[in-house]
């Protein structure tokens, strides 16, 4: 996938890995042919084997040998073939998470949008929508395409055997294939659309009271916020349950269909068996192989489900990430050169949070160093989100130059590294060049070099293009955190807002990350929270308390 990429579509994301889906929709659709084939086969066998059986000429006339063979082909087929698509299917969607992951991340940190992938509403859209995005090919266009062939094999088939034996099956077929899912389908969208939101609403409560559980329970407001999350997970309920009813529904008529078609060739067969003109064998493989049909077709009644979900999941993570994200900067004036910051009075607190940051009084100008103290929960990271420009409600003013951040193109100047990091399962210097894309690979070594990890990678046999890992699997938490920190000193924001950067580190590597980002932010400000003690008799300090 393009990691330039403007805006998801659904339609975009199968051409992300073209040949890997096909390969998928492939073995897909050789396991369910496969699969109906030995139904069919294995009818029209034992019915003709039944027959031959009753005169002693036509038994020993009868070749017994190929159609087993069939059936062993078939079963085979099968078994060997419904596995090869799950691994094929799932490594393509594996891959396309990954595409994802990384396109999204390069727009946000390209764009300057540090709010997004810190707050609990956006982390969820960039963790959990993007999981939904693979229900598009893997329970939308794989159904369908499967669900189509093979309905289009069968009625073809039965049109050769005998004309009438297949417009006979056509009305319910086609209510089960293409009227009922697709009439009753919107609704199940619109169903599934809704349901992302519950789910995203009933997470990030359910994570906010878990994450305050020890406060809540010290303030006895443990019980009260119990009481919203079970409100709110009963509502998430009751609509799963509409969701599941809906699909429900649809798959009843759908068998319904395939009844009503089932009876019509069975009762079509027997006319045309009377009349010779099918036997008896081959009336059965069709109606074995219409029986077979609905392992294939039952799919499609949640396919809409898929569809919505995958909807709502492009939706907003198109809206987080689309240029009306940046309409705070239309109109505001570039801001070219940051000489002053100051808070005055500034207040904040995340919602149902018991402390945060209270009227803070801050004066910061180039070539500050300002270290963050206090104790756990007193709201230091609250303090820097504020300084990131987070939506957060706040009181008090919040100043650049002497004027409110809303004055300001103010996103391209501020670098923010929160406790949360985002390493990709990229290379080394795929990783780093999300801060600089245009990057030399002397800027990677010198940037490397500043946060002590230069003799780490060059030990490393291919130094550079050493992979990391999904979430940076493959690296200490210690080399996580440098990295990432050695990437956002490749943005080279005037003003830079580290939490916990030293987390991990022993004594002599501290003290050398923190000489290279004074040297670095020598003419810009620096702040930093952490626990480590740090010895800068030049910088200010802010002492937080519990309030």
């Amino acid at each position: 996938m393009n990691r330039k990429l403007n805006s998801i579509r659904l339609r975009g994301l199968l051409r992300s890995r073209m040949g890997e889906w096909n390969l998928a929709l492939f073995l897909g659709g050789c396991t369910l042919f496969a699969a109906i084939s030995l139904l069919a086969i294995s009818g029209w066998f034992i019915s003709a084997a039944a027959l031959a059986g009753l005169t002693t000429t036509a038994a020993y006339g009868f070749d017994y040998f190929r159609p087993a063979a069939l059936i062993r082909l078939c079963a085979i087929v099968r078994t060997g073939g419904r596995y090869a698509e799950r691994l094929a299917s799932h490594h393509a969607a594996l891959g396309l998470l990954k595409d994802l992951r990384i396109s999204l991340f390069a727009r946000v940190a390209g764009r300057g949008h540090s709010s997004v992938t810190r707050s609990s509403s956006a982390m969820h859209r960039l963790v959990a929508d993007i999981d939904l995005l693979d229900f598009f090919p893997l329970r939308v266009v794989a159904p369908w395409f499967w669900a189509s062939l093979l309905t289009a094999v069968l009625l073809g088939g039965c049109y050769l055997l005998a004309p009438l034996l297949a417009l006979t099956a056509l009305p319910g077929v086609l209510l089960a294939w293409l009227l009922l899912p697709l009439l009753a389908g919107r609704h199940a969208a619109r169903l599934a659309r809704a349901d992302v939101g519950l789910a995203e609403q009933r997470r990030i409560l359910l994570l906010d009271n878990l994450q305050m559980l020890t406060p809540l329970l010290l303030w006895q407001r443990w019980s009260a916020r119990q009481a919203v999350f079970a409100g709110e997970d009963q509502r998430f309920s009751a609509q799963r349950l509409r969701q599941q009813q809906w699909g429900s529904l649809i798959a009843a008529g759908q068998q319904l269909g395939l009844s009503l078609s089932l009876l019509g060739m069975l009762w079509q067969g027997g006319l045309l068996v009377q009349a010779g003109e099918l036997s008896l064998p081959l009336l059965l493989a069709a109606v074995l192989g219409l029986l077979g049909l609905t392992e294939v077709l039952l799919p499609l009644a949640q396919s809409f489900i898929a569809l919505g979900l995958s909807q709502a999941a492009r939706d907003r993570l198109n809206q987080l990430t689309s240029e009306p994200a940046r309409q705070t900067e239309q109109g505001a004036a570039a801001l070219t050169e940051l000489r002053r910051l100051s808070l005055s009075g500034l207040s904040a607190r995340h919602e149902g949070a018991l402390s945060g940051p209270h009227q803070v009084d801050l004066q910061l100008k180039a070539g500050d160093v300002l270290l963050l103290s206090g104790p756990s929960g007193c709201g230091k990271s609250t303090l820097l989100e504020v300084l990131a420009g987070e939506p957060l409600a706040y009181s008090g003013e919040r100043l650049l130059n002497g004027k409110a951040y809303e004055h300001w193109q103010w996103r391209s100047v501020i670098g923010y590294l929160p406790q949360q990091l985002d390493i990709f399962d990229m290379t080394l210097a795929e990783n780093l060049r999300l801060g600089q894309p245009a990057a030399t690979e002397q800027q990677l070594w010198a940037v490397l070099e500043d946060v002590a990890l230069a003799d780490w990678a060059r030990a490393r046999p291919a130094q550079l293009n050493t992979t990391l890992g999904e979430y940076g699997a493959q690296v200490s938490g210690g080399q996580a955190r440098r990295i990432a920190l050695a990437r956002l000193l490749l943005a080279q924001r005037p003003l830079l807002l580290l939490d916990e950067p030293f987390a991990g580190l022993d004594a002599a590597t501290r003290e050398q990350v923190l000489a290279a980002l004074l040297r670095r932010q020598a003419s810009g400000m620096l702040v930093i929270v952490s626990h480590q003690p740090l010895e800068l008799e030049q910088a200010q300090r802010l002492q937080l308390t519990m309030n």
